[in-house]
């Protein structure tokens, strides 16, 4: 079995975490691949093959990431658009997307013998149309969408429909479209529930809202939602936590559930609500 490894070279516990990782792997016979870029940091091990990332995820079986949330939100886009299963091992703290801990390796042996479930996880696709409904920017989300303002911190007016209806005007500092994957993250720390990745359903969460209603709002996984803001100053877009989008003077933003899922690999019998527990109170 083939793996392709993308460790976040950021976080402290990563490349020990790593390390152990493809010693375990290697004991099991399987073939490590790795980006070209990594060499240095673990050229000591001759069997690892070398090479461009996108060769990589074209013949590997599984990719694996090592790190947090954030690094496999960052894996499950690549590992998606490859149509690849991921496999995620903590090398952080929370890390509700963890299939494993740091300390959990020799379960590995679970995946190649193919002793695991993949969960799919609902992803958003999220576009913005320039005034002539012309896409502009496309993005696939795993966790969120945010539209907020631009420079200076003030509130602004955004407008939310829900399939050509109108539903809510928000006086806020943003607002949060996320998934259920998506719901134990900058909408949880915004007021938002958790919602159980099994549930598809899209999670509307204003940001710091100044009015009588703030309250989140979950809608139907098949909701198709379109966001305007007043033009009363620069507003941009993010998706996923990455780099912002200027959403143009009389543009609007499109949101609505992606025909694509990443697949999570799942070894333990952990429920979700076992993980919650567990994050929460650690």
């Amino acid at each position: 079995m083939k793996f392709f490894i993308i460790p976040n070279m950021t976080r402290e516990n990563a490349p020990s975490v790593t390390m152990d990782v493809i010693k375990e792997l290697l004991a099991l016979d399987c073939r490590v691949f790795m980006d070209s870029s990594l060499k240095t940091a673990f050229g000591d091990f001759a069997e690892i093959t070398f090479d461009e990332q996108k060769f990589l995820l074209n013949s590997c079986d599984i990719v694996v990431s090592v790190g947090g949330d954030g690094s496999f939100i960052n894996a499950a886009k690549l590992a998606t658009e490859n149509n690849k299963p991921l496999l995620c091992i903590n090398a952080g703290k929370l890390a509700y997307l963890a299939c494993l801990e740091g300390d959990e390796l020799r379960l590995l042996s679970g995946v190649v013998k193919k002793e695991y479930i993949t969960e799919k996880r609902m992803m958003l696709e999220v576009s913005i149309l320039d005034k002539n409904d012309r896409i502009i920017y496309h993005s696939n989300c795993i966790n969120d969408a945010v539209v907020s303002r631009s420079g200076v911190i003030r509130i602004m007016k955004l407008s939310v429909s829900c399939n050509n209806a109108p539903l809510i005007d928000y006086m806020a500092d943003g607002v949060i479209v996320a998934t259920p994957t998506g719901s134990t993250a900058y909408s949880l720390s915004a007021g938002g529930p958790v919602i159980d990745p099994c549930v598809e359903s899209i999670l509307l969460t204003p940001v710091c809202a100044h009015s009588v209603f703030s309250r989140s709002v979950v809608l139907g996984g098949n909701s198709e939602l379109e966001i305007t803001h007043d033009n009363s100053g620069e507003a941009i877009l993010s998706c996923d936590g990455q780099s912002a989008v200027l959403i143009p003077e009389g543009a609007k933003v499109s949101i609505k559930r992606s025909q694509n899922y990443a697949s999570f690999i799942k070894i333990k019998n952990d429920t979700f609500i076992d993980v919650l527990n567990k994050k929460i109170s650690g």
